[in-house]
């Protein structure tokens, strides 16, 4: 299957999860998108800015420039509140500044991608723990190409009453992450972008932990009059 990539050198951005990382990935000789730099960022709970030197770090040590960016890609989640939200901004930011386009592929995608072994291909149902007794849920196509393909929509899912359904579940091993390296193996980009910059905010899977305890003593929705 061709794998239709922006064109130039993309910056990936990921941090669903604590296990944050960055990479530059542009086409090769071959047309399909290859590894140029890459760096984990652990993200931790602290409010100090990671992302940004970490950044700068990887494009001095690999001859890179910020106007040979021609697009950002942002790991969508679900995943981390915190996490996700500040890689959001980190992405939305550099868009902007650069004028360059956002794109947001789904963080489920990057970990499926990740896996070691990937099931022979065909059409699954992937599953990721969500906490709370829950799992994430997300219909892929793995290709000949070992390319990875969306089918429908996330859900998230009671782990102890997960419907049967035509697709096969596949259980993600509990210490894969999404990497921003296996951006690489997407397939269809146009589905995810370019997204609206004004608008665009990462799918965060369910609320965060404040808004929930805030809504359960207050009785009514946060925001709503």
């Amino acid at each position: 299957m061709m794998i239709t990539a922006p064109h130039g050198l993309l910056l990936v951005v990921e941090a669903a999860t604590a296990a944050g990382s960055l990479a530059l990935l542009e086409p090769g000789a071959d047309h399909r998108l290859t590894v140029r730099a890459s760096c984990a960022v652990p993200m931790g709970s602290g409010r100090a800015d990671v992302l940004t030197p970490a950044f700068a770090r990887m494009m001095r040590d690999s001859g890179r420039e910020l106007h040979e960016l021609t697009a950002v890609v942002c790991g969508a989640g679900p995943g981390s509140f915190t996490s996700l939200r500040i890689a959001g901004s980190f992405a939305k930011g550099l868009a902007y500044g650069l004028r360059v386009p956002l794109y947001a592929v789904p963080s489920l995608l990057l970990a499926v991608a990740e896996a070691n072994t990937l099931p022979p291909p065909g059409a699954y149902r992937v599953a990721l723990d969500a906490l709370r007794g829950e799992l994430y849920v997300q219909g892929v196509r793995v290709t000949v190409d070992r390319v990875i393909e969306r089918i429908g929509a996330l859900e998230r899912v009671n782990a102890g009453t997960l419907a049967a359904e035509s697709l096969r579940l596949v259980d993600l091993p509990s210490d894969v992450v999404p990497r921003a390296t296996t951006a690489r193996w997407i397939g269809d980009w146009t589905e995810f972008g370019p997204v609206d910059l004004d608008g665009w905010e990462p799918s965060y899977g369910r609320l965060a932990e404040a808004q929930v305890k805030w809504e359960a003593s207050h009785g009514r929705a946060l925001g709503v009059d």
